[in-house]
């Protein structure tokens, strides 16, 4: 987690690897209770430094990940956006081919509303699929979570009732379980 390297870039967007100067910024956004609305806690720097640990050591795994993303003009750090694999099992999910791969992110509070999550997200799954040739990407959030639908819907995936879930690591009583899922193959 030295030198940063470019993975993609958009008309206003870098995505690249992680620095070490992220992780604060990361556990900013992450202690955000705006950004963490639909997750059962917000994290601090300890579980923020864990979760970038995970995304470096995905990346060298899989050569594709979770990408940090800063604005081309000025180098700021607003979140991350990228490619992971579910850590649990989907429960009556089919998918097309294997390895399921999520496409996720999370902005700045201050960053919302301006196109990025869309402009990054298009950019991610453009490159999952021409340059990753994988075969699906899938995406899932909380049912009351529209912002995060909307970005689904806007970089073209489709969701079906079937597919939603409760999801197995939430508590039954937990107005977080219910899920609805997003997907899209490459075809």
């Amino acid at each position: 987690m030295n030198d940063p390297k470019i993975i993609l870039t958009t008309p206003r967007l870098i995505l690249r690897t992680w620095k070490p100067s992220d992780i604060a910024l990361m556990a900013a956004i992450n202690s955000d209770p705006l950004v963490m609305e639909y997750f059962p806690a917000t994290q601090n720097i300890v579980a923020t430094q864990a979760s970038i640990d995970y995304i470096t050591q995905h990346y060298k795994n899989y050569g594709y990940g979770v990408y940090a993303v800063e604005i081309k003009d000025t180098h700021e750090f607003i979140g991350f956006v990228g490619l992971d694999h579910p850590s649990f099992e989907i429960p009556n999910f089919k998918p097309i081919g294997l390895p399921i791969v999520e496409i996720l992110w999370r902005l700045s509070s201050s960053h919302w509303g301006k196109g990025y999550a869309t402009e990054a997200a298009s950019a991610v799954l453009h490159y999952a699929f021409t340059e990753l040739n994988l075969d699906e990407i899938i995406s899932f959030a909380v049912v009351a979570n529209f912002k995060s639908r909307r970005v689904m819907e806007k970089i073209g995936l489709h969701h079906s009732d079937k597919d939603d879930f409760d999801h197995p690591k939430l508590e039954e009583k937990s107005p977080l379980r219910r899920h609805v899922l997003y997907r899209l193959t490459r075809n």
